[in-house]
Formats: C-alpha cells, sequence, structure tokens
C-alpha cells in the first residue's frame, strides 16, 4: 500500500512530467517539488489570499441560480448524479488551479537558471 509521502513524490513527479512534455524541458533532473513551505503556501493562498472579483461573484451568483433551479426540478437518482458531476467538476478545478500554481513556480526556477549572466 502507498504512503501518503510516495503518493506525494508520485504527484510532484507528475507535475514535473507533465510541465516538461509541455515546455519541451528537462526539469525534472533538476528541479524539486518537495518543498513544506511551498505547499503551506499554495495551500494557504487557495484558502485564504484568494479575493473573488465583481466577474467571479457575478458567475458565482448565475451559477447558483441555475445549479438551484437543476436540483429542484431532479429525481433522487438524477440529484445523486448531479452530485457526483459537480463532485469531480470541484475535483478538476483544485487540480487545475495546483497545476497553474506549480508550474508558475517552476517556470520561475526555470527562468532563473536560464537568466544567470556569467561574468567573463
Amino acid at each position: 500500500m502507498e504512503t501518503d509521502t510516495e503518493k506525494e513524490k508520485e504527484r510532484q513527479k507528475e507535475i514535473l512530467q507533465h510541465f516538461d512534455n509541455t515546455f519541451k524541458t528537462n526539469t525534472i533532473n533538476h528541479i524539486q517539488l518537495n518543498m513544506p513551505l511551498l505547499k503551506v503556501f499554495y495551500e494557504y493562498f487557495s484558502d485564504e489570499l484568494h479575493k473573488s472579483s465583481p466577474s467571479y461573484d457575478e458567475l458565482r451568483k448565475k451559477y447558483i441560480e441555475v445549479s438551484d433551479l437543476l436540483e429542484n426540478s431532479f429525481t433522487e437518482g438524477q440529484q445523486t448524479l448531479f452530485e457526483k458531476f459537480f463532485e469531480i467538476g470541484s475535483n478538476m478545478s483544485v487540480e487545475r488551479s495546483e497545476q497553474l500554481f506549480y508550474f508558475g513556480y517552476i517556470l520561475a526556477k526555470e527562468l532563473e537558471k536560464e537568466s544567470i549572466i556569467e561574468k567573463t
């Protein structure tokens, strides 16, 4: 059975490999995402630092209205299916946000590496 540490290492490898596949880089060989502070910062950022914008608030309001209309028209089976659909969509959003956060960090490290000016 895989431990949480092993799962986390596999997740970090997956993110780096996806970055490398996307940008044709080789970060998996020189960047470590195993940084507790980075993970804590992401969790804090995603939970506490998010400030909604007026456009986000408007979209959220519309989303709730449509969701309420749907929920009121569902049978019990449809309601269960909708809840599962909603949960999967939420998980996809979290996955995307986490990936974008780590991609930003990896990109910054790559730019730092590439921008070192050697003195001659």
